[in-house]
């Protein structure tokens, strides 16, 4: 396990600035994610900490040791680190065994001593039963797992993963998070991993980092970030949100463009808001706040996706799908509110947006 300290990181290509002022502590055996668009400067940090970039100003630490920083660089292949791209890059005429067990050899171990780490590591990935089979003879989840094997088989401090996930089939991505989170958690290794999907940081980490335009935007826990969002940028990246302006008056919320229609506040907000509601958050019931009438529903099994028209705005419902018999586009429906957030109606979501397109 390892602690990675960054201490006030920035990155530029030339007038470029891809990071600013980055500055945290990775404690050992955390599982710290790296959140954003594409663009942000995620896959940059990644690439500092593992030493294929150095940064433009700032201090990296790996436990104890300066990494980089000014005229001190560690190359990478001393800076005891594991490392899964997006392509799993496995060499496609090597087997599992092979595969797994190069950096060993790189390493000049023994055969003895290389057996009984590839046996193990093969083992923690449930591919035993695979070593003698080539690439071409596995699906995209089992190489996969082969390049986790092999960055994990020399017992890295640090393991560092970016969007590893990205190339596989949405229920084959879902199965390899909770593999890999379950790895992490027997090993007790400290890992970053680098995505863009939300539900994967949500799914994975202890700590998520969300970052735009180089900044980052907050970090915490996935309750913490997803409940108590630091801005609308946050509100919106992670999970589903729809944002609607209203005003403070008199201990309630009046919505624009919804018929003047109005839900009870009595937090600190004055003035012209940004009420973000998420979609799961709201539920049909007689007496609800918000009146408006049924325009569109999808039935996904579990769920019942509706849009409700109250006044000009339309609003996103996630209901039980239990609820799609029970409900007909057209009628007139009532919708409660379990929780919102409230914003300073300032133009930094229109900002932030245009930013992250």
């Amino acid at each position: 396990m390892a602690t990675v300290t960054i201490k006030h990181i920035t990155k530029a290509f030339g007038d470029n600035v891809v990071l600013k002022e980055f500055n945290e502590t990775f404690q050992e055996g955390e599982f710290i994610t790296l959140l954003g668009p594409s663009g942000c400067g995620k896959t940059t940090m990644l690439r500092i900490i593992a030493g294929f970039e150095k940064p433009t100003s700032g201090e990296l630490y790996i436990d104890d040791q300066l990494v980089s920083g000014g005229k001190t660089f560690v190359p990478p292949e001393k800076r005891s680190i594991g490392m899964v791209f997006q392509s799993y890059a496995v060499w496609p005429h090597m087997n599992v065994f092979d595969n797994v067990a190069y950096p060993l050899r790189i390493q000049k171990q023994s055969k003895a001593q290389i057996k009984e780490a590839v046996d193990r590591v093969l083992a923690i990935v449930h591919l035993s039963q695979y070593a003698q089979r080539f690439p071409n003879q596995l699906s995209g989840g089992q190489q996969q797992r082969v390049a986790l094997a092999r960055a994990l088989v020399a017992a890295p401090k640090l393991l560092l993963l970016d969007e590893p996930l990205s190339n596989l089939d949405a229920k084959l991505r879902e199965s390899m998070r909770f593999e890999i989170k379950e790895i992490q958690k027997q090993l007790g290794i400290t890992v970053v991993y680098v995505t863009h999907d939300q539900t994967e940081a949500m799914a994975m980490s202890d700590r998520i980092f969300l970052i735009n335009r180089g900044v980052v935007q907050q970090s915490g826990t996935p309750e913490e970030i997803y409940n108590h969002p630091a801005n609308q940028f946050v509100a919106d990246f992670l999970g589903k949100v729809d944002f609607f302006k209203g005003e403070v008056k008199t201990g309630r919320i009046v919505f624009t463009g919804m018929n003047d229609q109005s839900i009870p506040y009595d937090g600190p907000r004055t003035g012209k808001v940004e009420v973000a509601i998420r979609p799961e958050n709201l539920y049909f019931s007689p007496d609800g706040e918000l009146e408006g009438v049924l325009e569109a529903q999808y039935y996904l099994g579990d769920v019942d996706d509706c849009r409700v028209r109250v006044g000009e705005k339309l609003v996103r419902v996630i209901a039980s799908g239990y609820e799609f018999k029970s409900l007909k586009i057209g009628q007139k429906v009532r919708l409660g509110i379990r929780d919102f957030m409230v914003f300073e109606d300032d133009g930094l979501l229109e900002q932030l947006l245009q930013i992250q397109t």
